[in-house]
């Protein structure tokens, strides 16, 4: 993310901490520490990053059982192969687990790319934080 600043990137995704990794964008938190002081320097507070987080730390405890870590260990990079966004990737993998499929998961992850050759090669989203240039990077 740095890289693409240096290099004139309008944009760049990031998650808030506690959301951060696995299939995930990157640490929110890791940006702007990484920025501080630096021309990139987001002038946002680290402490009202921490502030943020443990909202959200506290939230995902609420669905703890649910979450994608109950079945991943680890971000996967075949994501960029399938093509399937990070959430998506996520939620397939546990209700993959939850239908007792779990170790047909690449058979799965092939199913979705066939399926999506099929219907035209739908557009996909993640959702994250965005922050523009002028905001998150202060030039």
């Amino acid at each position: 993310m740095l890289a693409a600043a240096n290099a004139g990137a309008d944009v760049v995704d990031v998650a808030v901490d506690a959301m951060s990794g696995m299939t995930s964008q990157p640490s929110m938190g890791a940006l702007v520490a990484c920025a501080r002081g630096t021309p990139l320097d987001t002038g946002i507070a680290l402490e009202r990053v921490f502030e943020y987080s443990e909202y959200w730390e506290g939230a995902r405890g609420l669905y703890a059982a649910f979450d994608c870590t109950a079945t991943m260990k680890s971000g996967n990079a075949d994501v960029y192969e399938n093509e399937i966004p990070g959430g998506q990737y996520t939620n397939l993998h546990f209700q993959a687990h939850a239908m007792g499929l779990g170790h047909k998961f690449k058979e799965v992850k092939r199913a979705y790319t066939e399926a999506n050759k099929i219907l035209g090669d739908l557009i996909k989203v993640g959702l994250g934080v965005v922050f523009m240039r002028g905001s998150l990077w202060r030039r």
